[in-house]
């Protein structure tokens, strides 16, 4: 009898010794568990919020591509426009175009300089200042003339250009549109802008002229803006790229403020008037190189970097 009680206690004490040493493993593996969960939420909304402030409603001079431009690449020169062929633009646009924009804004490179000071007042939010002149300041005798301009880093969905609603004239239905999301009907840089989600916009604000400035009244002046989409270097991933020519769109009689400031709220200009938008053309921007990768006192002498040296193993 007492080897019964013996052999069947022995198994019980050695269980119960078991499953006490093994709950505090048990609840510390939950903890860790539950604290990495909340670790990796917590990481991911701090980097969504660092790569996009603007789709959090934060401070655009804090946003990655925002500080690369002004600190490594601020200087950028804007090929002249290439305009679209004629036939798609009709004739009371063509009149419109030749009434507000000069023969100088169309054939003379801009140069830009980018800074991430915002503009006071608040009306535009998350719209920065630049230096912007018609022609190269830099050149000897420049006659380079100073141009009105604002820049901003925008996203397809804050665009009111590139995400509207629109009623459909058969059903009356509203929809959505979202420009650059059919491959197959759209243009190649629309695309590129809704792929890469991320693109700088400069608007240059321009003169009223004759009849514009009758009708402009109190209004914003006619602006032309660009739009090119932009990413971090693929050899060199401290600098900026651009992906594909810049789009250019005349605004005659300005844009509002509601579609000006729509950046930071995801949607906000969908809903509101769109304003009279003319598709002009491309243009291509250069961005500064900055340093080689070899540096140039190193080389200087140097049989494997003379010109004219044959093909072959250095």
């Amino acid at each position: 009898i007492k080897y019964n009680i013996i052999s069947k206690t022995i198994p019980t004490m050695m269980m119960h010794r078991f499953l006490t040493n093994l709950l505090p493993f048990a609840i510390l593996l939950a903890t860790c568990s539950a604290r990495r969960g909340a670790i990796m939420r917590d990481g991911m909304s701090s980097k969504n919020s660092y790569d996009n402030p603007l789709s959090q409603g934060g401070d655009i001079t804090i946003d990655p591509d925002v500080v690369a431009i002004t600190t490594r690449c601020s200087k950028w020169s804007i090929d002249p426009i290439i305009e679209c062929d004629a036939s798609e633009t009709s004739e009371d646009d063509a009149a419109i175009v030749s009434e507000v924009l000069s023969d100088e804004m169309r054939k003379v490179p801009i140069h830009i300089t980018f800074r991430s000071k915002l503009l006071s007042g608040g009306k535009r939010s998350n719209w920065m200042r630049t230096t912007a002149h018609l022609g190269d300041p830099s050149a000897k005798k420049s006659a380079a003339v100073p141009l009105r301009a604002v820049w901003t880093c925008s996203n397809p969905d804050s665009d009111a250009d590139m995400t509207y609603e629109e009623t459909n004239s058969h059903t009356g239905r509203v929809a959505r549109r979202e420009v650059g999301s059919n491959v197959l009907e759209e243009s190649y840089e629309d695309c590129l802008k809704r792929v890469y989600g991320k693109y700088v916009e400069l608007e240059v604000l321009l003169p009223r002229k004759g009849n514009a400035m009758m009708a402009g009244g109190g209004g914003p002046p006619p602006s032309l803006v660009y739009r090119v989409p932009i990413r971090s270097g693929s050899v060199n991933p401290a600098g900026m790229v651009t992906k594909s020519r810049a789009t250019v769109t005349l605004y005659p009689h300005g844009r509002t403020l509601a579609v000006a400031g729509a950046g930071g709220r995801k949607g906000a200009g969908a809903s509101a008037p769109r304003d009279v938008a003319i598709p002009l053309g491309l243009s291509n921007v250069n961005l500064p190189r900055g340093p080689g990768l070899v540096d140039p006192s190193w080389v200087k002498g140097r049989k494997m970097f003379w010109k004219g040296r044959s093909l072959g193993l250095v």
